[in-house]
């Protein structure tokens, strides 16, 4: 676009109010467009005078002030903040700019963003995805979570903590008994009382039908976890009356203290689950403590780890022990979460996992390039780009979401990258020559490093050549014999046996 079409373009905009844009110099609005005018409820003449952190919200202004100093050639964002308006609303923001020669000297360009609404949708789908639609109460992921940062915790102050595993005892009969409608009516009630009888910074959860549990992340002793306990057993001693029938029910807990009662999550949660039977089988109604060594120890906490099947293979060995190799980064990012370990442990091993995915992406679109498949090749690698760029966005906000959620973006990421993408591409590099099994290899062909390909230059690409002859000898791959035109037009002899 030509200059002159450019700032008139960009001018159009601002005018129209499509553009909230606004030039800040020490810190005052030097100038603002009539949509960021707009955005704060300001009137026109007040760009000259008012200063744009006191439209900030305090809590953020020290981190916004930084991103409005003018330095030469600094871009800045995007920066989110809550806005202040002239009437004392608050919105959410988000700011993106750099510092520019303009007229006059030196300013801050900033373009902002109102991104309330979005902000609130995303809230509303994060506390759906961590919340049980019923009572809710805290989901089975948001338990393990607190739990893992509870553990985290714990380990860094030399602390102690106490997991409850509970079981509500007469629920099957009575919801078999008067349906479905009363059994939730009743466990809405049941979940109410048992949040009343924790204390605040306690976590009450409901893992999945009549089941609960619960975080005390402050119990020090056996006996501030039993203090909680015998006050939940008696939270449900009193009827709980459905549609005036009186319905009863008790509750059987579980407890496990870290460390004493296992010093990990799958430790942990069994010894209280075996600990909620044996309250169970004596009489329920009561609670018990785990036991060094409880025989009735269930089954670990399950995470959605990535099961590898032949149902995953897309019948190119190299493919496929890559793909297995991502899967198994992954089950080791799952196993990380669930010992509670510290970040540095877990961004180590997601930093394997997204270095492992380059060298995957890289091996295939060699693999494409070298199978002549053209305009698909460039497709594939621009969708291994963007691949690429989602799995660094986790990266960067690990520490944040929920374990569960994790695990199963990543499962959906390498399922979906394995079955809509590299399936199809495996077809079309297998039709080009390269087999699934190993009697190929001796016709695989020997190309001369002094070719190269594209803009490659020859030393790469011979590099390329040797990795590719070494999965040859390890039965990983089968290399496609080259094309005849190809051969010809670089004078390349007939494919040698590999030794």
């Amino acid at each position: 676009m030509q200059p002159d079409l450019a700032a008139a373009a960009l001018a159009g905009l601002a005018k129209r109010r499509v553009l909230a844009v606004a030039v800040v110099r020490q810190g005052r609005i030097a100038w603002a467009s009539p949509a960021l005018l707009a955005m704060f409820g300001l009137e026109p003449h007040s760009a000259g005078e008012q200063r744009l952190l006191d439209l900030v919200l305090p809590a953020d202004r020290e981190a916004l002030a930084d991103a409005l100093e003018e330095k030469s050639e600094t871009e800045v964002g995007p920066r989110s903040f809550t806005g202040l308006r002239a009437d004392g609303s608050q919105f959410d923001a988000e700011l993106k700019g750099c510092t520019l020669e303009l007229p006059g000297g030196p300013g801050v360009v900033i373009a902002l963003s109102d991104v309330t609404v979005q902000r609130r949708a995303q809230a509303q789908l994060s506390y759906l995805a961590l919340r049980d639609p019923l009572t809710e109460l805290p989901n089975r992921a948001l338990f393990f979570d607190r739990l893992r940062q509870a553990l985290v915790a714990a380990r860094r102050h030399g602390s102690s903590f106490a997991v409850l595993v509970s079981d509500l005892d007469g629920f099957k009969l009575i919801n078999d008994r008067y349906g479905h409608e009363t059994g939730d009516a009743l466990l809405q009630v049941a979940a109410k009382r048992l949040r009343a009888a924790t204390r605040e910074g306690d976590t009450v959860a409901r893992i999945g039908g009549d089941e609960f549990s619960a975080l005390l992340a402050r119990a020090a002793t056996p006996e501030d976890a039993a203090i909680v306990a015998r006050r939940m057993v008696q939270a449900l001693d009193a009827p709980i009356v459905i549609a005036g029938q009186p319905c009863q029910v008790g509750i059987s807990i579980g407890i496990a203290l870290y460390p004493a009662g296992g010093k990990d999550m799958d430790v942990l949660v069994a010894h209280a689950d075996g600990a909620m039977y044996a309250a169970k089988r004596a009489g329920g109604r009561c609670y018990k403590f785990a036991g060094e060594r409880d025989a009735d120890i269930s089954g670990p906490l399950r995470l959605p780890f990535f099961e590898w099947s032949e149902a995953h293979s897309v019948g190119v060995p190299l493919m496929d022990e890559q793909h297995k190799e991502l899967a198994e980064l992954i089950n080791r990012i799952g196993e990380d979460l669930k010992a509670g370990h510290e970040a540095e442990r877990l961004h180590e091993s997601f930093a394997k996992l997204v270095a492992a995915a380059r060298a995957h992406f890289a091996d295939e679109e060699q693999l494409m390039a070298h199978a002549g498949l053209g305009p698909a090749a460039e497709r594939h690698k621009q969708e291994h780009r963007r691949l690429l760029e989602e799995l660094e966005s986790q990266a960067g906000a690990l520490e944040g979401r929920s374990m569960s959620l994790t695990m199963r973006y990543l499962n959906f990421w390498l399922l979906n990258h394995i079955e809509t993408t590299d399936k199809r591409q495996a077809e079309r590099l297998i039709e080009a020559g390269l087999g699934a099994g190993t009697a190929g290899v001796d016709q695989a062909s020997d190309l001369e490093p002094e070719r190269a390909d594209g803009d490659r230059p020859a030393k790469q690409l011979a590099k390329d050549v040797a990795r590719w002859h070494q999965a040859v000898r390890r039965g990983l791959w089968v290399a496609p014999e080259p094309h005849a035109a190809a051969r010809a037009s670089v004078h390349q002899p007939a494919p040698k046996h590999l030794h």
